[in-house]
């Protein structure tokens, strides 16, 4: 099984990486990939519990909830940045994981692919 690292940096106000991040690890698991996504930098705001991505436009938060707890989707977040952007209250339903910065360089290792958006 090939593992594939989702690196999304970008604010999901005015982007839609974070969106099409989720969307095509969603659409993956027909496949023989295992999907990861690692929100840093501004990316981390898509995850505050108080976030409505659906307000602008992006995948609602309740579909991205079900198909992360459906497929067992690897969610990261780095914890500095999430510190940085000050996300006190993270989305339960998003089962992120937090991580050191210095992490993400052992994941982008591990994977055999990796794109950042």
């Amino acid at each position: 099984m090939k593992r594939v690292l989702f690196v999304v940096y970008q604010a999901p106000v005015g982007s839609i990486w974070v969106n099409e991040a989720f969307r095509t690890t969603f659409g993956m698991y027909g496949e023989d990939i295992e999907p990861a996504i690692v929100l840093m930098d501004e990316a981390v705001t898509a995850i505050a519990k108080r976030n409505e991505p659906e307000r602008v436009g992006l995948l609602p938060v309740k579909i991205v909830h079900k198909y992360i707890k459906k497929y067992g989707t690897e969610v990261y977040a780095v914890k500095e940045d999430l510190e940085k952007f000050k996300v006190t209250e993270v989305d339960e339903g998003c089962m992120a994981k937090q991580i050191p910065l210095s992490d993400v360089k052992n994941l982008i290792k591990e994977s055999d692919f990796v794109i950042f958006m």
